[in-house]
C-alpha cells in the first residue's frame, strides 16, 4: 500500500514535469518564431520575398540535420511504435538530435505541430527517469505510458484527451483495463495540464487553439445543411490521408536530403508570401481566421484548406518533420468556414460538424477527437461533436467492409 502511494506520487510529479517541460518547449519555439518572423523584419525593412529567404535558410539547416543525423525529430507514430515494441523509448544520443531538429523545423515556421517532437523527447526523458528509479519493469512501462497521456493533455490544453486511451483505441471503444489504471490516467493528465498552465501563467498570454464563433443560436435550416457538412468533412478527411500517401510516394527511394529540404523551404516560403496563414502549425491562426473569415472569398478559404494540407504533407516528406494534428484541424476549419459562407445557418454547428468528421477520419479515434475539439467549440456543441465523430467512424467502418466484400 505504501509503494502504491509512492507510485501515485511519482505519476503526479511526472505529469507536472511533462506539462511544465511542454510549456517551456513551446515558449522556446514561440521565441524563435517571434525573433525570425517579427523581430528581424521589424528591425531591417525586409524585402517582399523575405519568407522565401527564411524558407531557404531553414531548408539548408533541415537538410544538414537530415543528412548527418537521419530522420529527426521522430514522429509520434514512430515513438509509440518503438514503445510498443521495446516498452521503452531510446534516449542515449537521441534526445539532443530530437530537440535541435524540432526547434529548427518549428522555429523556421513549418506547417507542422510540436506534439510529435514532444512525445519523442519526453518519452526518452521519462524512460531515463524510470531507469534511474527503483521500480519494477512493469512500473517503468506504466510510467512511460502515462507520460504520453500527459503530453497530449498539455500540448492540446485538453486534460480529458489523455483519458480517452482508457476507453478507446483505433479499433473502437474498449473497456478500461482497471479502475486503478483509469485513476492513474486521470491524475497524470490533470497534473500535466496543471504543470502546463502553471508555467504559462508566467508567459505572455495569447489565444491558442481557440475559435471565435457567434453565440449559439439554432436555425431550423441547419437540418438541410447538416448532411452536406458531414459528407464534406468525411471527404476532406480522406483527401487529407490521400495527400499524405501521395507525398510519401513522391520521395520514396530518393536519398537527397538537402535538395528535398530546400524544396520544402521554397514551398513554405512561396506559400508564406501568399498568406501568413500557411506558416506555422495553425493553432495560433484558428482564432483570427474564425473571426475574419467573412472577409475572405470562398475560393481563398478553399485554397487555404487545400494548400495547408498539401504543404503539411510535402514539408514532412521533404524532411521537415513534425506533427500533423494542428495543421489538419486548421485546414478543416478553413474549409468549414468556406462552407459556412455558403450555408450561413448556425455556422458554429456546421463548422463543428465538418471539423469533427474530418479529424475523426484522419485520426480514427472518435472519442479522442470529440474531447480534443471540446476545448475548441462551446460546451453546447459537445453532443453534436460526439455524434458527428461516431458517425464518421461508422462510415469509415462501412467503407472498409464494402471494399472487403468487393475485393473477394
Amino acid at each position: 500500500m505504501h509503494f502504491k502511494g509512492i507510485f501515485i506520487l511519482y505519476c503526479c510529479l511526472l505529469g507536472f514535469f511533462v506539462g511544465s517541460f511542454s510549456a517551456l518547449f513551446l515558449a522556446l519555439v514561440e521565441f524563435m518564431l517571434h525573433f525570425i518572423w517579427e523581430t528581424i523584419p521589424n528591425t531591417f525593412d525586409p524585402p517582399l520575398f523575405y519568407p522565401l529567404l527564411i524558407g531557404i535558410c531553414g531548408g539548408v539547416l533541415v537538410g544538414l540535420t537530415q543528412k548527418y543525423w537521419g530522420p529527426y525529430p521522430k514522429t509520434m507514430h514512430e515513438t509509440l511504435h518503438e514503445f510498443q515494441q521495446t516498452r521503452r523509448v531510446a534516449y542515449t544520443k537521441v534526445l539532443a538530435k530530437n530537440f535541435i531538429s524540432a526547434i529548427i523545423v518549428l522555429g523556421f515556421g513549418a506547417s507542422l505541430g510540436p506534439e510529435a517532437a514532444l512525445a519523442s523527447i519526453l518519452g526518452g526523458l521519462i524512460t531515463w527517469a524510470g531507469d534511474h528509479m527503483k521500480l519494477t519493469f512493469s512500473r517503468k512501462e506504466e510510467l512511460t505510458e502515462l507520460g504520453f497521456k500527459a503530453v497530449f493533455a498539455a500540448v492540446f490544453s485538453a486534460p480529458l484527451v489523455g483519458l480517452s486511451d482508457a476507453f478507446e483505441d483505433e479499433k473502437g471503444l474498449k473497456l478500461s483495463k482497471s479502475r486503478s489504471k483509469t485513476l492513474l490516467y486521470t491524475l497524470s493528465t490533470v497534473a500535466g495540464f496543471l504543470g502546463f498552465s502553471f508555467i504559462n501563467s508566467f508567459l505572455p498570454k495569447e489565444n491558442i487553439f481557440f475559435i471565435r464563433i457567434p453565440a449559439v443560436t439554432w436555425d431550423y435550416r441547419l437540418i438541410f445543411s447538416a448532411l452536406p457538412a458531414i459528407l464534406l468533412g468525411i471527404s476532406f478527411g480522406y483527401l487529407f490521408l490521400a495527400l499524405e500517401k501521395f507525398s510519401d510516394n513522391l520521395v520514396k527511394g530518393h536519398t537527397h536530403p538537402i535538395f528535398f529540404a530546400l524544396c520544402g523551404g521554397l514551398l513554405l516560403g512561396g506559400l508564406g508570401m501568399c498568406s501568413h496563414y500557411f506558416l506555422y502549425s495553425g493553432e495560433h491562426a484558428v482564432f483570427p481566421l474564425s473571426r475574419h473569415y467573412t472577409e475572405y472569398s470562398v475560393l481563398f478559404l478553399v485554397f487555404l484548406a487545400l494548400g495547408k494540407a498539401c504543404l503539411t504533407h510535402l514539408s514532412f516528406a521533404f524532411g521537415w518533420r513534425g506533427g500533423k494534428i494542428f495543421p489538419a484541424i486548421f485546414a478543416s476549419i478553413a474549409l468549414a468556414c468556406a462552407f459556412a459562407k455558403i450555408f450561413p445557418y448556425t455556422p458554429g454547428a456546421t463548422v463543428a460538424l465538418i471539423v469533427a468528421t474530418s479529424i475523426t477520419i484522419i485520426l480514427k479515434r472518435p472519442l479522442f477527437t470529440a474531447l480534443l475539439l471540446l476545448l475548441l467549440f462551446p460546451l453546447q456543441y459537445f453532443p453534436l461533436l460526439l455524434l458527428a465523430c461516431f458517425l464518421a467512424k461508422q462510415s469509415d467502418t462501412w467503407r472498409k467492409n464494402y471494399f472487403k466484400k468487393i475485393s473477394k
